[in-house]
């Protein structure tokens, strides 16, 4: 029995000293920025390529194998690789359980520094997704869950302007913050795992999960001294009419 649970132990530190090792010799980094409102979401994918990831990327791109890049050459591969991509990036989000219609307005790509000889010098790209949502989100509480991976540094996740953040999980050092575009609610970390049960099994998945509120008019601070403003006017004009008459 100690042995096979000193093998166990062993296979776990393997896995995690790969993680680990992968990790410190990564050479691409993933940034992540989401835009959420109550009808469209904006999905911004930021890759940064360096070292022997920056050659692999500019040799896909060098077509002729010529080892210089050309600006129809990083063209063809944009319509390709988005041609092939897009019905992929249509999993990379769900909204209350698939509950409501995400669908794609648009996609483009571009990418900078990738022109000339192929080298090991960065390159940059930045891929952006338009989704549509119906029905529009509406008053209540909804879910917002996005797929990760182990390279992405940074996730970004900005919330309908009025929403309340009621919780996050596989979003490793979060912060909250108010977003620079309408003082809406920001959520900032680095991609991690979340945990979660299916029936009586724990289960572990590389993404991040957001609850927030978004208050009815009755719920909004301003609702009951507007309320309470128009029950004193009632009042008012109630005791004006009694003794005019």
């Amino acid at each position: 029995m100690s042995g096979g649970v000193s093998i166990l132990k062993g296979i776990i530190f393997s896995i995690f000293m790969f993680f680990l090792v992968s990790h410190a010799m990564a050479e691409a980094i993933y940034e992540n920025e989401i835009q959420l409102e109550s009808n469209s979401l904006i999905l911004s994918i930021l890759e940064t390529y360096n070292l022997s990831d920056a050659i692999e990327f500019r040799i896909a791109l060098d077509a002729d194998n010529n080892s210089i890049v050309t600006e129809s050459e990083i063209n063809s591969f944009k319509e390709s690789y988005l041609a092939l991509r897009s019905p992929q990036f249509m999993e990379y989000i769900k909204i209350d359980n698939d509950n409501v219609t995400l669908y794609m307005n648009s996609i483009s790509m571009d990418i900078y520094n990738a022109t000339g000889n192929v080298t090991q010098a960065p390159l940059y790209v930045n891929t952006t997704i338009h989704y549509g949502i119906t029905p529009e989100l509406g008053p209540g509480t909804h879910s917002l869950w996005i797929l990760g991976h182990p390279l992405i540094e940074r996730m970004h996740i900005c919330l309908p302007k009025g929403a309340i953040l009621l919780s996050n999980d596989g979003l490793d050092n979060a912060i909250t913050m108010k977003s620079l575009r309408d003082d809406s609610v920001a959520l900032e970390g680095r991609s991690g795992i979340r945990s979660f049960m299916i029936g009586n099994r724990s289960t572990f998945e590389y993404a991040t999960t957001v609850e927030f509120h978004k208050p009815h008019f009755y719920e909004r601070g301003y609702f009951l001294p507007l309320l309470l403003s128009m029950e004193l006017f009632l009042v008012v004009l109630a005791f004006y009419m009694k003794r005019k008459h």
